[in-house]
């Protein structure tokens, strides 16, 4: 199940100190982002103030995956800190988003814990994102994530040739997706029903005083 977190800093929550520890583990330890080495064990940057959005796969208390998500209407990785990926300028707006550290805990890839955690913190991107009217993405990962897009119904367009960075290929694009992508996403990753959390689906629901302005 897919919780999701916002409004919060390092520190205010001790399942975003999980997860801050497993992007140490994974980006740090695993595929040696040395610049992000920190004494304290905790992978945490300039973006994980209280406008990201995170969503933690969670297996009772402990966390087994994790994404991050950044409006590209403020500071954003790809604008402020890696904007030498991107050959042509790309579209923001409340619409785009950046989507980044998505990451897996090692004890739970390939592995059935209450749910595949790769597949539900893929479905989970959409489910947050198309009822809040986000429907494009800007990312960087290595190219071979191109095809897996694709085959998911996303559109995907290439910012820039791929570059070395911390000696693997990176490559930035701008994605996106409708509600045929997440269809296509479930059915790809044989899910049925939503990875939300009950709290977190009820966040995405329009409020009283919200229905009332738009009526």
């Amino acid at each position: 199940m897919i919780e999701v977190l916002t409004g919060l800093r390092p520190g205010e929550h001790p399942w975003l100190e999980q997860a801050y520890r497993l992007r140490h583990r994974v980006f740090v330890e695993e595929r040696h982002w040395e610049e992000l080495r920190r004494p304290d064990g905790r992978e945490i940057d300039q973006f994980d103030g209280p406008g990201a959005v995170h969503h933690l796969a969670m297996h009772h208390d402990d966390v087994l995956g994790y994404q991050r998500f950044v409006s590209t209407l403020g500071p954003h990785l790809l604008g402020d800190v890696h904007p030498h990926l991107c050959a042509r300028p790309y579209p923001k707006g409340p619409h785009v988003w950046e989507w980044t550290r998505y990451c897996v805990a090692p004890s739970a890839r390939g592995k059935q814990m209450a749910g595949d955690v790769a597949s539900d913190l893929m479905a989970a991107a959409l489910e947050w994102a198309l009822p809040l009217g986000i429907g494009e993405f800007v990312l960087e990962f290595n190219p071979i994530w191109i095809n897996r897009f694709l085959d998911l119904g996303y559109t995907v367009r290439p910012l820039g040739l791929p570059q070395m960075m911390s000696g693997e290929p990176v490559v930035a694009v701008h994605m996106k997706a409708t509600p045929a992508t997440l269809k296509a996403t479930r059915a790809s990753r044989r899910i049925s029903g939503s990875v939300l959390s009950a709290a977190a689906r009820a966040s995405l629901e329009p409020s009283p005083r919200r229905a009332g302005a738009l009526s």
